[in-house]
């Protein structure tokens, strides 16, 4: 059987050269348990280590026909050449096979467990930017959407915190905790700057969010409602003149009908001069004419009136008395929607409770206006059903923004919540 010593120089290097890689395999190996923590297989690494290293000592020295200064190297080589073949070649294929095993086992740890390099490459891989600092700005851990916002927004890399915060703030003195809105690259990021306690440590932690979804609908949103205050306006308007044409119509049908009714009695006074007639007659038509002459000598200009006012003069004649607490809205539309809902309550108490008296509550807190009403009326007597009117005043409430609550008992109990007026809403 052929031994070692008898293979041609050539297949003797390409030994050596096998032993030098599967030494350095080991090295590898080692490091990546060590940084692991992993020191199952450290020692039988560092024995193969150094059985690899007697190998390549032992390959060069029957190659280059040289001996060693250390006896069991010289030893080591007469029993290496004197060994078959076949045995240096099983041996290094089981310490490849073990060495490949140790490499596996070493990638599927770190894929399935959480390293410091995989916390590091998630962090950079993260949409959102993040920078922790000192006080004083010096940079302890950056990713690469923080740099990357940096380089876009001051040209430079982020080495100090302070002087970045301070580049993208429009004011460098900011409230703690107050967002800076930047723009890079059509990109809209909020970036927000925090203390951030560590290790026993003071430090600060700054992160960028992408806001540019947010950003467009809110815009398209300011868009919307500045559309909507604008029509909300013009219908105001129109409303008026609506009102004034209605008030100026009615004046005019009375006049006519006032002439009508002055021609009609003059006729009839001719005809009396002219024919004659009873006292009766005589006395009828002296009524007719002193009422149109206290209406012709009593007329004034019609003033416009608001839905408010008209339904206090109504309310009135009809000898209901309505009872405000607190102070009513002029900003339309919420005032609209309350006066809605005095009129719609003040028709209830008439038609079904059979009151003479409607008292309104209103409230102003911080971000909401409440209108309460009640009645001194009879309490229903089965659950309100909202149709009509109801219906009606809820769906002018919710196009506010607001809500009505309806209670039945123990007596009847309309309540309208409604925003902080701020004119930004139509109907």
């Amino acid at each position: 059987m052929i031994t070692f010593a008898e293979i041609p120089p050539f297949m003797q290097g390409l030994v050596g050269l096998i032993v030098v890689l599967l030494f350095f395999a080991t090295v590898v190996n080692a490091v990546l348990e060590v940084s692991h923590r992993h020191y199952t297989y450290v020692c039988s690494l560092a024995v193969i280590a150094l059985v690899l290293y007697c190998l390549f000592q032992c390959i060069c020295d029957i190659c280059s026909h040289m001996n060693t200064l250390y006896e069991f190297l010289n030893r080591m080589e007469d029993s290496l050449g004197k060994t078959p073949v076949w045995v240096p070649a099983v041996m290094l294929l089981g310490i490849a096979a073990a060495e490949v095993y140790i490499f596996r086992r070493n990638v599927s740890w770190r894929k399935d467990n959480i390293t410091p390099s995989s916390i590091r490459e998630a962090i950079d891989n993260l949409p959102a930017g993040i920078c922790c600092y000192e006080p004083t700005g010096q940079v302890m851990m950056k990713n690469n959407t923080m740099e990357y916002i940096s380089r876009s927004c001051t040209g430079e890399s982020l080495l100090n915190a302070l002087a970045f915060r301070n580049a993208i703030a429009s004011e460098p003195e900011r409230t703690e905790g107050e967002a800076i809105r930047v723009l890079v690259d059509k990109r809209v990021f909020s970036v927000s700057d925090k203390p951030f306690s560590g290790n026993g440590s003071e430090l600060r932690i700054m992160t960028a969010t992408d806001i540019t979804a947010q950003y467009e609908h809110t815009e398209r949103l300011r868009a919307k409602q500045e559309l909507v205050v604008r029509l909300n306006r013009e219908l105001s308007e129109y409303g008026k003149q609506i009102v004034s044409s209605i008030t100026a119509r009615e004046v005019l049908n009375a006049k006519v009908k006032l002439h009508d009714e002055l021609g009609a009695n003059l006729l009839a006074v001719k005809r009396y001069i002219l024919q004659g007639g009873t006292d009766e007659e005589r006395t009828a038509i002296e009524n007719i004419l002193r009422k149109n002459l206290r209406y012709l000598k009593n007329e004034t200009v019609v003033k416009e009136k608001d839905e408010y006012a008209v339904i206090l003069d109504t309310a009135a004649k009809l000898d209901m008395k309505i009872r405000v607490i607190g102070s009513l809205t002029e900003t339309e539309p919420f005032r609209h929607v309350i006066v809605t809902g005095i009129h719609e309550c003040l028709t209830n108490t008439i038609r079904h409770a059979g009151g003479d008296e409607l008292t309104v509550v209103l409230t102003t807190d911080a971000d909401k206006v409440t209108a309460t009403f009640t009645n001194n009326g009879r309490a229903p007597e089965q659950k309100i059903t909202e149709r009509g009117g109801l219906a009606l005043l809820r769906a002018l409430a919710g196009e506010c923004g607001g809500t009505i609550r309806i209670q039945s008992e123990p007596r009847f109990e309309l309540t309208i919540v409604l925003p902080k007026e701020d004119d930004s809403h139509g109907i």
